[in-house]
């Protein structure tokens, strides 16, 4: 499910996710470069449950997109990820899972996701018409709570990534 991108590089983590940050940390050769690219950590989605599965899915290698319409990042004042950010993904329970690495982050008009990303989003039966059918309602609730209308040409901020740890 989609979420809003929530945290940023100087973002506090929990105890749990900053001590599964360490692990990643000491396993990779350049410390310095891993700690100048975290940008901070993710659930899937808007309820315990769907983070549990998103999480799950993450790991798995099922999916490997998320979505956010872009007006909600930017009225969180965080800035904008980045190709090559990392995330810690939080599951259900908000334990850290894993560490994502950005590797493209593209902006379309809702009407223009496709059906490589719907596929890639590793949700549902992961074809473009249950992506809309799934994403619009919640893309939709963003979009009021900003004072705004939604409509097909929202901005979306469609973002790829690859799996680089799992604890």
């Amino acid at each position: 499910m989609p979420n809003e991108f929530s945290a940023g590089s100087d973002a506090k983590l929990r105890p749990a996710t900053a001590e599964f940050w360490d692990r990643y940390v000491e396993s990779v050769a350049d410390a310095s470069d891993a700690r100048r690219w975290l940008y901070g950590a993710f659930r899937v989605g808007p309820t315990d449950d769907s983070a549990e599965d998103g999480a799950l899915l993450i790991v798995r290698g099922l999916k490997t997109a998320r979505a956010s319409v872009l007006s909600g990042l930017q009225a969180s004042h965080q800035p904008r990820p980045q190709v090559g950010s990392l995330h810690i993904v939080e599951n259900g329970r908000d334990r850290p899972v894993c560490v994502v690495r950005t590797t493209e982050l593209i902006i379309r008009p809702f009407r223009e996701v496709d059906q490589r990303f719907a596929y890639d989003f590793g949700e549902w039966d992961r074809s473009l018409k249950m992506w809309r059918q799934q994403c619009w309602p919640l893309f939709a609730a963003t979009c009021e709570r900003l004072g705004r209308n939604p409509d097909h040409a929202m901005p979306i901020l469609c973002q790829r990534f690859r799996l680089v740890f799992a604890g």
